[in-house]
């Protein structure tokens, strides 16, 4: 949550303005020109309003804590019609349309938040969990830096040998610079690691979980052990240079879609061995398989144990080759994959996640025509008569969620669907996204699977856009006991999605991935 010191500036502020009226009563000194009344009243008005603003944002504050947004979010647009350059109010607008779905309204608002005040904690931390989810990395580490730097101004930056030097000054002595540094602001830390562990930066982002650490700003173990993952897996990289660079300009290959999974695979080389890899936006590391591993006489670079994923030995595959494109220096982690071979006549060979595929410049799938095409360089523009789409990924610390937003049987509505999951019917939605689109209580009532809370459901018309599916079968997960996969998401992303886009549907597109640029252009089947 936002903290409401930098929305007590203005109230000191308009307070001081108001004792300055009346300065010049007193003898003595320069006497300050007299106000009018009117000059006085505007100033009273602008404090009142000031302090009712900044009720409001406590208060917007208290809804969000309590999963209010809706409140929260008029709550703050109150405030702003107090106080239009009120960053902390933008911070709460920005969190609420995050919380309902609304990613572009969210980023706007934050946006607007760093420009009123670039220091801000929350804006800060807020946009650069956006910029991630858009995949503008360097955007939200730069983002992140005014907030970084603001920690040391004013603070006694005294020489230190060891931390009970720095108790007096309440800060931790830094054993490199032996100075004392302010407490470190473990939100904005995390973002920067998150954001270098895509990058696979092994040089920079080591350091800032070491600095977490010895600041003592590590939180709950949940996140220690995040932190400590992230930061052992890029450190065993150090020294290799530069990781998953793309030779070549552009490769096709034959694709299959796996159903057991979710994930589409295709055939490559790994070294000298033909195998067939799997392209996941879903998986953040890549992995590749260890007898393959074995039989490559690949060696481990040591052991990481990464949040909620187990442990796993390291290394580094030196080429990944599709027909003209070659993916070099792949970091990876060493399993069995014979869990992700279900729907393959053998278990692959590799896994490529998101911090590889984020080095393309796009990937097209053709279900229905069963092709694969890579390319280093994103299209300056979509096919023709694609519709575009966005593209984020809701970060789960182990797994990224892709998303998109759609719409079902003609409604305006449009929600935000996990893009690949693995469920009987084509189609999945919470009841919310289902009635949100037209549908009646009625329509859902009686489940056939009251258990699991689901209700078959006919769903005539699924719109991507222009692009449009007929006829497909789906189920609504009703409120009780809910969806454990978008439970999940929004329980620790804080983000509502309202359903699924399964293989059953995605086998019927062509989709084009560019997830640097947080774009999908989807292309409706020929006939």
């Amino acid at each position: 949550m936002p903290s409401i010191r930098s929305v007590l500036a203005p109230l000191a502020l308009g307070l001081a303005l108001v004792a300055s009226g009346c300065a010049g009563k007193s003898g003595g000194g320069t006497k300050a020109p007299r106000k009018s009344k009117a000059d006085v009243e505007a100033e009273q008005q602008a404090v009142a309003q000031a302090a009712k603003a900044n009720k409001l944002i406590i208060l917007a504050n208290e809804d969000l804590g309590n999963g209010r947004y809706v409140s929260a979010r008029k709550r703050a647009e109150d405030a702003l019609a107090q106080n239009p350059n009120n960053a902390d109010a933008y911070v709460v607008l920005g969190a609420s349309h995050w919380r309902a779905g609304d990613f572009s309204a969210s980023t706007e608002a934050l946006r607007k938040a760093v420009e009123l005040e670039p220091k801000n904690y929350g804006a800060g931390v807020a946009l650069a969990r956006n910029l991630r989810a858009a995949g503008d990395y360097a955007g939200s580490l730069a983002v992140l830096e005014p907030v970084i730097a603001a920690e040391n101004e004013g603070f006694d930056n005294r020489e230190c040998a060891e931390l009970s030097d720095c108790e007096e000054v309440g800060g931790w002595c830094d054993a490199t610079s032996k100075t004392c540094r302010a407490p470190v602001g473990l939100d904005t830390r995390v973002g920067q690691l998150w954001a270098h562990y895509m990058l696979l930066d092994a040089e920079k982002g080591p350091p800032i979980a070491d600095e977490v650490f010895l600041s003592g700003a590590a939180g709950a173990d949940i996140v220690s052990d995040a932190i400590r993952g992230y930061a052992d897996y890029l450190r065993a990289f150090q020294g290799k240079g530069e990781l998953a660079t793309i030779e070549g300009k552009t490769a096709s290959a034959e694709l299959a879609l796996d159903y057991a999974t979710g994930l589409m695979h295709a055939p490559v080389k790994v070294g000298d061995k033909s195998t067939r890899a799997m392209l996941s936006l879903l998986n953040i590391e890549s992995r590749i398989d260890a007898d393959l591993a074995k039989s490559l006489g690949l060696e481990s670079l040591g052991k990481v144990t990464l949040f909620n994923l187990g442990e796993f030995d390291l290394t580094l595959v030196p080429q990944v080759e599709f027909e003209g494109l070659v993916i070099k220096n792949v970091p990876a982690l060493m399993a069995d994959l014979s869990d992700f071979g279900y729907g393959l006549p053998e278990k692959p060979g590799m896994i490529l996640g998101h911090q590889v595929l984020d080095r393309l410049g796009s990937i097209t799938a053709d279900f229905p025509q069963q092709q694969l095409t890579l390319s280093a360089e994103a299209p300056a523009s979509a096919p023709g008569g694609a519709s575009e789409l966005p593209l984020i990924a809701l970060d789960q610390w182990n797994i990224h969620v892709p998303a998109t937003r759609v719409s079902i049987d003609g409604a305006e509505h449009q929600f935000w669907v996990w893009l690949g999951g693995v469920h009987p019917s084509a189609v999945s939605t919470t009841a919310k996204a289902y009635l949100k689109s037209g549908h009646l209580p009625r329509d859902i009532e009686n489940p056939e699977d009251p258990d699991n809370g689901r209700k078959m459901v006919f769903v005539d018309k699924l719109s991507f856009g222009e692009a449009t599916l007929s006829g497909l079968g789906g189920l609504v997960y009703l409120d009780e006991p809910g969806e454990p996969g978008i439970a999940g998401v929004r329980a620790f992303a804080g983000f509502e999605l309202g359903g699924y886009i399964s293989v059953p549907a995605m086998g019927q597109l062509r989709m084009t991935f560019v997830p640097s640029s947080a774009k999908l252009w989807i292309e409706q089947p020929a006939g």
